[in-house]
């Protein structure tokens, strides 16, 4: 039985069989739900607030306002274009322009020149122009807008870092790009809501790529306590993966913020790690199982045992616990143990009680979501909005297009939750659905019998089909006249009688 099959991108062949007349097979691509997430955008306040972000490095405007540019930053972003050099799609898309707001006669006047209404070179430009205050006032504004409707759910969050590497050697012509190793670059923290289909990001930072993701972390930290006070008033858990061990840290983070944390020891060689292990060595130490199904490593069986009041010693032999440990192995279903995979000890400040299952399989759990920022929403990220595309050179632009493309992530994530059907079902929902056309992208896949595919905007599909049809009609009606004669002469009539009926 025949389950897959190879298709080969060929718009020129596609098209002459659409003109042709012969079968194929149309479909509406998911290019199209991004007039639901403009939509979305304008309704909910989200565009408003990336259009108003200010260009306050500006010392003069003499070109067009800087909401319109930003309008156009962030529509070339939801249209999936990966660097500003490749936006002449977007820039001289006429909806898009449109929407933006330029009028209609500044489209027609730069379309008749032969130029675009504006070039790559001024959307970089203008990203330069928007220091790092301006991206923070825009950011914290889309993060009380998301607060005020109440779109972060539950209080456990999670905290990651990413890389964002440049060519090796070129260090000095980026600006804050440090070297680390053999890679030369930024890193990207990020804290993220992860109740699970609900991830959002609350707050991040970009250093150089050998800055220390926990300094990056208390920056966030500090600007989060700034706009919302308290973080424990807010904020329940926060998961950390092993990079930001450091038991002062831990012990104040609990203390002066009144959040719990989640984490896993640095290394094997830590007191508490030994401790740990020790304990997990005694006869009396009660160890609870539980079946876990992994995306990777499929069904298993996880062997856990916890330890409460541990203390949590730095490196000067200072005590900043007391502290809880979770230690997990994980085996087969035949019971034997996975051999690529350590002994995990998580630490924590949330109670646990060993003879509990739930309260020991319960900080595993909360460890185990970190997924939503490492294997999920980095790779949203990197996928979907190209997060490692640098805007250009400038260290104002590259964290400018970061502020878009973290708002427009949240956003899009708002919009899936809000409005999970197609785009069909759910543009009318809209409270104000919005007007105009796609994204400047194909909205129409075509796929023909001989494996061969095109993508085509809906009125060019439109009128080929219109020319086959018209092709198709005039065949029909020369078959037709030339039956219609060749019966006449076959019952005897004349050529007078038979142009006269015709």
């Amino acid at each position: 039985m025949k389950t897959w099959q190879l298709w080969r991108e060929d718009k020129a062949a596609v098209t002459r069989q659409l003109e042709e007349g012969l079968r194929h097979e149309g479909h509406n691509s998911a290019f199209g739900d991004n007039d639901l997430i403009v939509g979305f955008l304008m309704v909910e306040g989200f565009w408003s607030v990336l259009t108003e972000t200010k260009a306050d490095l500006l010392k003069k405007e003499n070109g067009y306002p800087p909401r319109m540019l930003n309008g156009l930053c962030a529509l070339r972003e939801l249209a999936g274009v990966e660097r500003i050099a490749q936006s002449g799609k977007v820039l001289g898309d006429e909806a898009l322009l449109r929407l933006a707001g330029f009028q209609a006669e500044q489209i027609e006047a730069a379309r008749a020149d032969g130029r675009l209404c504006v070039d790559p070179e001024t959307l970089s430009n203008h990203l330069s122009r928007i220091s790092a205050s301006a991206a923070e006032g825009s950011w914290w504004k889309h993060v009380r807008l998301l607060k005020s409707k109440r779109w972060y759910r539950g209080g456990v969050y999670a905290v990651d870092g990413t890389d964002i590497t440049i060519p090796y050697g070129q260090e000095e012509n980026y600006e804050g790009a440090e070297k680390r190793g053999d890679a030369v670059g930024y890193k990207l923290v990020v804290v993220l809501n992860i109740d699970e289909g609900h991830e959002r990001v609350v707050g991040w930072a970009l250093g150089g790529l050998a800055r220390s993701e926990k300094a990056m972390l208390k920056e966030i930290f500090k600007g989060l306590r700034e706009q919302f006070g308290r973080l424990g008033d807010w904020m329940d858990v926060l998961v950390m993966d092993r990079g930001y061990w450091g038991a002062e840290f831990l012990g104040g983070l609990k203390r002066s913020e009144g959040v719990a944390y989640v984490t896993r020891t640095r290394d094997d060689e830590v007191d508490v790690a030994r401790e740990a292990d020790g304990l997990a060595r005694l006869e009396s130490t009660k160890w609870q199982e539980a079946q876990e199904q992994h995306s990777r490593l499929g069904p298993m069986l996880v062997r856990m045992a916890g330890f409460s009041g541990l203390p949590l010693y730095d490196g000067e032999n200072k005590d900043h616990g007391p502290c809880q440990v979770v230690v997990a192995e994980e085996y087969d279903l035949k019971g034997r143990r996975l051999p690529e995979r350590p002994r995990f000890r998580y630490v924590t400040s949330l109670p646990v009680d060993p003879a509990d299952p739930r309260s020991v399989q319960r900080v595993r759990a909360y460890y185990r979501r970190r997924w939503s920022v490492e294997n999920q929403g980095f790779w949203v990220l990197t996928k979907r909005w190209n997060l490692d595309a640098l805007a250009g050179r400038n260290l104002n632009a590259i964290r400018a297009r970061l502020n878009f493309v973290l708002q427009l992530y949240n956003a899009e994530n708002c919009c899936a939750w809000k409005h999970p059907g197609s785009f069909q079902k759910e543009l009318p929902r809209l409270k104000r659905p919005p007007k105009g056309e796609r994204l400047g992208r194909a909205s129409i896949m075509v796929y023909t019998p001989d494996g061969r595919v095109g993508s085509f905007q809906a009125g060019e599909y439109r009128k080929l089909l219109t020319t086959a049809v018209e092709k198709a009609t005039q065949a029909a009606t020369r078959d037709n006249l030339k039956a219609a004669i060749i019966r006449a002469l076959r019952e005897g009539k004349n050529i007078e009688d038979i142009l006269r009926d015709l």
